[in-house]
């Protein structure tokens, strides 16, 4: 039979389930369990009678809640807010905005999925607005209400409202903005003559088949935060585009009372040429430009890799060479700028693209000699533009194409001594000019570095890694401009908090972040009443966490939010 018994060790009370039995006559313990203290027994008993859970719901916690909690903290919903008050119930035109760009950062898809997405965020128990108000109509019904004539535009003050928040909060400090152009292609269709903004011209994406709208974009070079976007008509080049940029952007810096000299603009070389610094020395900005090859003076060009000064560890690998050039009457200085990271990635490209090319030519020469051979040299011709396509390789591949015998020939070769000139006089190469003559080469490459944050914004933006900007469902110019508004108003809250994360867990990208925080999720489980009567109980937990996320939730402040949705 058994008993418990308890053994005193330490002034501390152990307890054991025994059995006993008579051994040679004598009653002796034959088995026994340990079952531990009084208190860890009572927990035992509590957890066997603990009641199971009748349901289970997973919320969106960890993203939607940080990306709420940055908007609070950077200023951007009280921006949004002294805009577009709130109504005396439901949301206001704010709170539709932020939720458009939070839902474009989440899970990107059309207005009529909001709803049910949201019902599954914790931002529905925070705003405590009912999901039946972010209805697709109702979309449409507040953008309506938004002005974008000239004179009030209202998404233009918010641009101007958000630089003077970020401005007071010490978000955008260096001076130092990135500016850059790119299109996004639409699926507007074709007879839709309600939008001037999607026309047809060179997409950067190769959809050129169907219309497209162009965007500037600047962004501090620090923080990373947007501060000036503006949406253009889809036919208009890269450069046509920048005088009426400088405008905005000078615009917006006298609004903010930012003196325009203190601050430095970088441009890429699709933006800024030559003809273009008479309109930069306009706008009295200070600036850093890549220049066409062609453009560049060539001694600067053609100098040895071994006649350069190699940078400091904080730009490895990179050497320069500089020299003053004359414009439009007033000197410049040019960088020649050396990467040898660079260098080996378009080496790589070259070699990849040559290859391919010379098979192409091989195979095209031996279906020309067939007899059966049914080809035109207008045919012809466009299928070897179309593989000559790349610069590099129309400087080092040659072809022949001859009419012989009825009969189309055609021989081709590569240029090894135009192809070593490449290699040591093109390769990893890029010309810088600014009219900031008394920065160092260096500071001049540091500065131009910053424009690889607009190339990560735009890749982010086009393959969906940090915001969808696609498929944009909107087809008349002003849901279009909304559309950019609220995308770059998302960007720059995933900036916010990517530089946030830095201080809690360095080394974090974009989109690593974006991984962890959408990891972490909030379950709410439902369970039956304690007695007989009352309604069900619910108790929230998180999900299991690991080291970065629980470093991110606290540093955060996903903690506090957490204790917010208690209240």
């Amino acid at each position: 039979m058994a008993s418990i018994i308890a053994k005193k060790k330490a002034n501390q009370l152990y307890y054991y389930v025994v059995e006993s039995a008579r051994v040679d006559g004598q009653p002796r313990i034959v088995h026994q369990t340990y079952l531990g203290t009084a208190d860890k027994i009572a927990a035992l008993i509590q957890d066997r009678a603990a009641p199971v859970p009748l349901a289970a719901t997973a919320i969106d916690f960890g993203l939607p809640g940080s990306l709420w909690l940055a908007a609070q903290k950077s200023g951007v919903f009280p921006v949004l807010e002294s805009l577009w008050p709130a109504p005396r119930s439901g949301p206001s035109t704010a709170h539709y905005l932020l939720l458009a760009a939070i839902h474009r950062i989440c899970q990107p898809g059309p207005k009529t999925e909001v709803a049910d997405w949201y019902r599954r965020t914790v931002l529905h128990s925070l705003w405590k607005v009912e999901p039946e108000r972010f209805t697709s109509q109702a979309f449409w019904d507040c953008f309506d209400r938004i002005p974008t004539e000239p004179g009030q535009d209202q998404l233009e003050q918010a641009q101007t409202l958000l630089l003077g928040a970020w401005k007071q909060k010490q978000i955008v400090t260096r001076r130092l903005l990135a500016y850059d152009t790119t299109n996004f292609h639409t699926y507007i269709a074709s007879t839709n003559a309600r939008s001037q903004l999607a026309q047809r011209g060179h997409n950067k994406q190769g959809h050129h088949n169907l219309r497209q709208v162009g965007l500037s974009y600047v962004l501090d070079g620090e923080s990373g935060v947007s501060l000036c976007h503006h949406v253009y008509a889809g036919n208009l080049a890269d450069a046509d585009i920048l005088p009426a940029a400088l405008s905005r952007i000078t615009a917006l810096l006298d609004r903010n009372q930012i003196d325009r000299r203190s601050v430095t603009l970088v441009l890429d070389k699709g933006s800024a040429a030559l003809a273009n610094t008479l309109e930069l020395e306009q706008a009295q900005l200070g600036w850093v430009s890549a220049l066409p090859w062609n453009q560049a003076p060539e001694p600067l060009r053609t100098k040895d890799v071994e006649q350069l000064t190699s940078c400091s560890s904080a730009q490895p690998g990179v050497r320069v060479a500089t020299e003053k050039t004359i414009v439009h009457g007033k000197e410049y200085l040019c960088v020649l700028k050396y990467s040898a990271s660079f260098a080996g990635e378009q080496l790589h490209s070259l070699s990849t693209t040559l290859s391919k090319v010379l098979q192409n030519l091989r195979r095209l020469s031996t279906d020309l000699a067939k007899p059966q051979a049914r080809f035109t040299e207008t045919g012809i011709r466009n299928k070897i533009t179309g593989w000559l396509a790349d610069p590099f390789v129309r400087e080092v591949v040659s072809f022949q194409l001859e009419h012989i015998d009825n009969r189309f020939q055609l021989q081709f070769e590569l240029n090894n001594r135009a192809l070593q000139q490449l290699m040591t006089q093109r390769l990893g190469r890029t010309i810088l000019i600014t009219n900031r003559v008394d920065w160092t080469a260096e500071q001049v490459v540091s500065a131009y570095s910053d424009q690889q944050k607009i190339e990560q914004v735009f890749r982010g933006l086009k393959g969906g890694d940090w915001l969808g900007w696609g498929p944009m469902h909107h087809w008349t110019d002003t849901k279009i401009r909304i559309h950019a508004f609220y995308c770059m108003l998302g960007v720059s809250l995933l900036q916010y908090l990517h530089r946030q994360s830095q201080a809690v867990w360095a080394g974090l990208s974009v989109e690593q972040l974006l991984a962890e925080l959408s990891q972490i999720q909030q379950f709410q489980l439902l369970y039956p009443p304690q007695g007989d009567k009352g309604p069900n109980r619910v108790a929230t937990i998180l999900s299991k966490q690991s080291l970065a996320q629980q470093a991110l939730a606290s540093g955060l402040g996903l903690d506090e939010l957490r204790s917010t949705q208690r209240r």
